[in-house]
C-alpha cells in the first residue's frame, strides 16, 4: 500500500505531499498507519463502514423534476487531515467572517448605514428576494442574527485558501459531519487516538447553551425545525435533534397564540422558547413569507418581532448569502471591522456598475456568469452558473448583452483549480478536488469554530462534481491539536446528577399520528406477505386451492383489478403472472412492493422516534436489493423463500415492539395501530373464507389458519377435525389467542386506558366506548350461532364481521379525533431549499 500512496499523481494543490513529493507532515502518521494495512484490511474496513452507514440510515435525499429518491451517504474513510498551522489561519478566518455576516444583517436589517454611506449598493439588499421587509426593524433576541455560521473553503494551486460560499440564513452539514466522525474514527480508531485529533463535542454543546440562554424559560421546549421527510438533509436534523437533545417538529406541529409559540402534543399546547431552525427563512411564515410555503407556522414573524420565540438563526439571513454580495464584502470587512479579510473569496465582478460591466466582459471567457442573488452550490440542480469556456460564439453574445442591459442581477466570477486530497476508488488511491466546510456558533463567551468539517469530495475531477447533488461524495476533517484534546461528550453525564423521570415530554400529535399508521401499515404488510405465502406454497401441488385462496383473499385484498384474473384452477401460468406482479410490482398500487413503501416512509418520518434496531430493522424489511422484476417469469420457490423470509422479518419487528419500546405513547399508539389493524383483517379473512358453505370449505379454514398462525393451536385443541364452529371461535372470540379478534380488542381497551384525559375530546372518552362496545359484542358471541348456514352462506357471521370492522375503523377515526387533531394535513404548496449542497 505504500507504492501505491507514494505514486500519487501530483495536480494542482496536493494535500498529500509537497512539491517536491514529500509527504506532508499532518499526514505522515495516517500514511505509515495505511502502509501496515494490507488491501484485504483496508477492504474490511470500508466494507464496515458503509455498513454502518447504511445500517445507521445515513441518506441523502436526491430530487429532479419528476420523483425524489434517497441514496445512501457517500463516506470514503480516509480523513481529510489538517494541520494545526492551517487550522489557524481557518479558524481566525471563519471568526471574523461569522462576526461580520451577524453585523451586515445587524445593519441591513436596522438603520441601513452600509448602503447610505456606499458601501453597499441598494439593489443588493432590497431587489435580493431573500430580504425580509416584514423584519425590517425587528431585533432578534440577544441582537443576535447569526448563531450558526458555515463557509465553504478551498486551496488555490500555490496553497492558499479561498472561500467558495458561505451561509448564514440555515446552514446544512453539521449532522452529516458529526455521522461521518463516527464512522470514521471507529475505522481508525488507533490513529485516530494517536494523532490528537480535535473532539466536536464541545462545540456543540456551547452551541445549544447560548441559543437556550436566551430563551425566557429553560423549562419551555426547543425544538429542532424541520422540513420534513422529504427533505434532502431530513436524516441530519433527526440525528442532530437527538443528538442536541431538541423535539423534532414540522410546521404543523407549531401554532402561534397571542405572539407565542407553541407545541401540539397529545396532552395540548406546550410553550416553545426556541427554534433551532433547518427551514429557509422565506418558507418560515405563510402568512408574511410565501404563501405557497408548506412548511412553516402562520404568525411566526409577529412572534419573532414580539420576542415570543428565539429563532436560531434570526430569520432573513439568506441576504448575505448571494454571490452579488461577494464582491463587496473586503469594502464591507473594512467598514465594520476595521481590517482586511483573512482570507479572500474567489474573484467577484459585480455587473450593476459601469466598471463591472466592463471588467466582467473582460473576464467571462475565462471565468463563470450566476445570477447575484443565486446562493445554490455551484452547479447543483438549478444552479444558474456558466462557464465561459462552455458558451459558442453566439452564447457568449447574448451574455454580453445580458450584461448590458440586466447587469444588477448577474456577477462573473473568477474559477481556479481547487486543492486535491487523497481518495480510494476502485481498489486504488488516486487524488479528486475537495472542499471544506467549516461551522461557527455564537457562543455566550464570543465566536468559536468547530474544530473540524464536512469535507466534500468531488464525483469526478472537475470542480463541478463538488455538489452533494451532483453525486459528491464526503470524508471527516481531522484536525490536529498541539495541545491535548478534550474528553467531553453531549452523550454522558458528565458526572452531573440528573432529576429521575419515569417518562419523557408529551409528544407532538403529528408523531403519534404516524407511529399509530406505522403500526397499521407493518400489520397490513404481514398479513398480505402470509396470504401471498399461502398462495404460492399451493400454486405447484395444489393449484385449485391456490385459485380459491386468491379469489377469496388476495384480489379482495389488494383490489387487483389492474390484472387479468386467471379464468379457471387450471391457469396456473395466470396465475403465477398475477403473483409475480402483486409480489414484486413496485407499480401495482395495492401490491407489498407499495404497502413497503408506505411502512418505509412513515417509519423515516418518525425516524427520531425509533431505536436503531427498530430502524434497522424496518429497513431490513423494506429492501428491494436482489429482488426480480416484475417483468420475469414467476419463480416459486424464489418466491417463497423471500416471502419466508419477510414474515421473519416482520416477526423481529413486532418482538422490537413488544419488548424493546418503553411503555410510552410511542408503543401505545403504534401497537394501538397494530391492534386495531390486525382485528379488522381477521374478521375480514374468517368472513372471506367461509361465508360461503362450499365444497372447498375444510381447505379454506386450513388456509386462514396458516395464514393467521394459529394452525398449531387450532391442531393442539382438535386434532385433524377441521369444523367451522371451533375455527369462528379461536380467530374470532378466544382472548387467549394473540392472533384473534376478542384478544386484539382486549389489548386496545388496555391501550386507551393509558392515553391522557387532558382535552374535552379527550375526556369524553369517545374511543373508549366504541371499544367497550365492539368488545361486549364479542363477548356475548357464541361462535355456533354466527356460524349457522342459511341457503348456503352464513348471514350472521356477515353481519358479526361488518360490524366489528366498521366499529374498527369508527374507533381508529375517534383516535385520531381526540388525539390527533393537532396533526394539520400537508397542504400542496411549494417545497424547501435548504440542503447541505
Amino acid at each position: 500500500m505504500s507504492e501505491i500512496v507514494e505514486a500519487m499523481p501530483v495536480t494542482r494543490f496536493d494535500e498529500l505531499r509537497d512539491a517536491s513529493g514529500v509527504i506532508r507532515p499532518q499526514w505522515r502518521s495516517f500514511a505509515k498507519m495505511l502502509t501496515g494495512l494490507s488491501p484485504e484490511d483496508y477492504a474490511r474496513r470500508r466494507a464496515s463502514a458503509a455498513a454502518m452507514v447504511r445500517d445507521n440510515g445515513v441518506t441523502y435525499n436526491v430530487y429532479d423534476e419528476s420523483a425524489g429518491q434517497s441514496r445512501p451517504w457517500q463516506l470514503d474513510i480516509v480523513p481529510f487531515i489538517v494541520s494545526a498551522a492551517d487550522w489557524a489561519q481557518i479558524e481566525a478566518a471563519v471568526l471574523q467572517r461569522a462576526q461580520l455576516a451577524d453585523l451586515v444583517l445587524r445593519d441591513i436589517y436596522g438603520e441601513r448605514k452600509l448602503i447610505a454611506q456606499g458601501h453597499l449598493p441598494p439593489h443588493l439588499v432590497l431587489g435580493h428576494p431573500q430580504f425580509l421587509r416584514p423584519l425590517s426593524g425587528a431585533e432578534p433576541a440577544g441582537g443576535v442574527h447569526v448563531h450558526l455560521y458555515s463557509a465553504d473553503l478551498a486551496r488555490t494551486p500555490d496553497g492558499s485558501w479561498r472561500v467558495l460560499a458561505s451561509r448564514a440564513d440555515a446552514p446544512g452539514g453539521l449532522g452529516y459531519a458529526l455521522e461521518n466522525r463516527l464512522v470514521v474514527s471507529q475505522s481508525f480508531p488507533d490513529a485516530f487516538a494517536q494523532m490528537q485529533v480535535a473532539r466536536l463535542a464541545s462545540f456543540f454543546n456551547a452551541y445549544r447553551e447560548s441559543i437556550l440562554d436566551l430563551a425566557m424559560s429553560r423549562r419551555d421546549r426547543a425544538v429542532l425545525l424541520t422540513p420534513g421527510p422529504y427533505n434532502e438533509s431530513y436524516f441530519e436534523h433527526v440525528y442532530l435533534a437527538h443528538y442536541l437533545g431538541l423535539t423534532l417538529v414540522e410546521g404543523d406541529d407549531l401554532v402561534v397564540r397571542d405572539s407565542q409559540v407553541f407545541l401540539k402534543t397529545l396532552t395540548g399546547l406546550e410553550r416553545v422558547a426556541a427554534i433551532f431552525r433547518r427551514v429557509d427563512s422565506d418558507f418560515c411564515d405563510p402568512l408574511e413569507l410565501r404563501g405557497d410555503s408548506a412548511l412553516g407556522v402562520p404568525g411566526l414573524v409577529e412572534a419573532v418581532r414580539a420576542g415570543g420565540v428565539v429563532v436560531a438563526n434570526a430569520l432573513g439571513g439568506g441576504v448575505t448569502e448571494s454571490p452579488g454580495m461577494d464582491a463587496y464584502l473586503p469594502s464591507l470587512c473594512r467598514a465594520l471591522l476595521g481590517e482586511e479579510l483573512k482570507i479572500a473569496d474567489i474573484a467577484t465582478i459585480w455587473c450593476g456598475t459601469e466598471w463591472g460591466r466592463k471588467e466582467a466582459a473582460a473576464r467571462l471567457c475565462t471565468g463563470m456568469l450566476r445570477d447575484a442573488f443565486d446562493a445554490r452550490p455551484l452547479f447543483s440542480r438549478g444552479s444558474t452558473a456558466r462557464l465561459g469556456a462552455d458558451m459558442s460564439a453566439q452564447d457568449h453574445a447574448k451574455a454580453l448583452a445580458h450584461i448590458a442591459q440586466r447587469g444588477e442581477t448577474l456577477v462573473v466570477q473568477d474559477i481556479a483549480p481547487v486543492g486535491m486530497a487523497p481518495t480510494f476508488d476502485n481498489g486504488v488511491f488516486g487524488a479528486r478536488p475537495v472542499s471544506l466546510r467549516v461551522f461557527a456558533a455564537r457562543t455566550a463567551k464570543g465566536w468559536i469554530v468547530m474544530p473540524g468539517g464536512l469535507t466534500r469530495v468531488a464525483a469526478d475531477e472537475t470542480v463541478r462534481a463538488l455538489s452533494m447533488q451532483s453525486g459528491a461524495s464526503s470524508k471527516d476533517a481531522w484536525v490536529l491539536s498541539e495541545a491535548p484534546v478534550d474528553s467531553f461528550s453531549l452523550l454522558g453525564g458528565q458526572g452531573r446528577s440528573v432529576e429521575i423521570k419515569r417518562h419523557g415530554e408529551s409528544a407532538p400529535s403529528r408523531a403519534m399520528d404516524n407511529l399509530f399508521w406505522l403500526g397499521r401499515y407493518a400489520e397490513r404488510s404481514e398479513s398480505l406477505v402470509r396470504i401471498l405465502r399461502a398462495v404460492a406454497m399451493r400454486l405447484g401441488d395444489a393449484p385449485a386451492s391456490a385459485f380459491e385462496l386468491t379469489q377469496k383473499l388476495v384480489v379482495p385484498f389488494s383490489q387487483s383489478t389492474e390484472t387479468p384474473v386467471a379464468a379457471d384452477p387450471g391457469d396456473e401460468s395466470g396465475l403465477a403472472a398475477q403473483l409475480q406482479l402483486l409480489i414484486y410490482g413496485r407499480r401495482k398500487s395495492r401490491g407489498l412492493q407499495r404497502l413497503l413503501a408506505r411502512v418505509e416512509s412513515t417509519a423515516w418520518s418518525v425516524r427520531d422516534r425509533l431505536s436503531l434496531d427498530t430502524w434497522r430493522t424496518i429497513h431490513t424489511l423494506t429492501m428491494r436489493e436482489g429482488l426480480p422484476d416484475e417483468s420475469q417469469p414467476f419463480e416459486a420457490t424464489g418466491a417463497r423463500f423471500y416471502l419466508d423470509d419477510l414474515v421473519r422479518r416482520a416477526a423481529a419487528l413486532s418482538g422490537l415492539s413488544a419488548e424493546n419500546m418503553t411503555r410510552g405513547p410511542n408503543w401505545v399508539f403504534m401497537d394501538l395501530g397494530r391492534r386495531i389493524e390486525r382485528a379488522s383483517h381477521l374478521a375480514w379473512l374468517v368472513q372471506q373464507a367461509v361465508y360461503d358453505a362450499g365444497a372447498s370449505e375444510a381447505d379454506n379454514i386450513r388456509g386462514v389458519l396458516e395464514i393467521a398462525d394459529s394452525a398449531m393451536t387450532y391442531r393442539s385443541r382438535y386434532l385433524n377435525q377441521v369444523q367451522i364452529v371451533p375455527f369462528i371461535d379461536l380467530l374470532l372470540l378466544d382472548e387467549a389467542n394473540p392472533r384473534s379478534v376478542a384478544f386484539q380488542l382486549a389489548a386496545i381497551e388496555t391501550h386507551l386506558r393509558e392515553l391522557p384525559r387532558i382535552t374535552l375530546a379527550q375526556r369524553n372518552d369517545v374511543p373508549g366506548s366504541i371499544a367497550a362496545e365492539i368488545r361486549a359484542l364479542v363477548a356475548n358471541t357464541h361462535p355456533s350461532r354466527i356460524s349457522v348456514c342459511e341457503h348456503g352462506v352464513r348471514p350472521a357471521l356477515g353481519e358479526f364481521s361488518g360490524t366489528v370492522r366498521e366499529h374498527l375503523a369508527m374507533l381508529s377515526d375517534a383516535i385520531a379525533d381526540a388525539y390527533f387533531q393537532h396533526a394539520g394535513r400537508r397542504r400542496t404548496g411549494a417545497a424547501a431549499r435548504v440542503g447541505i449542497g
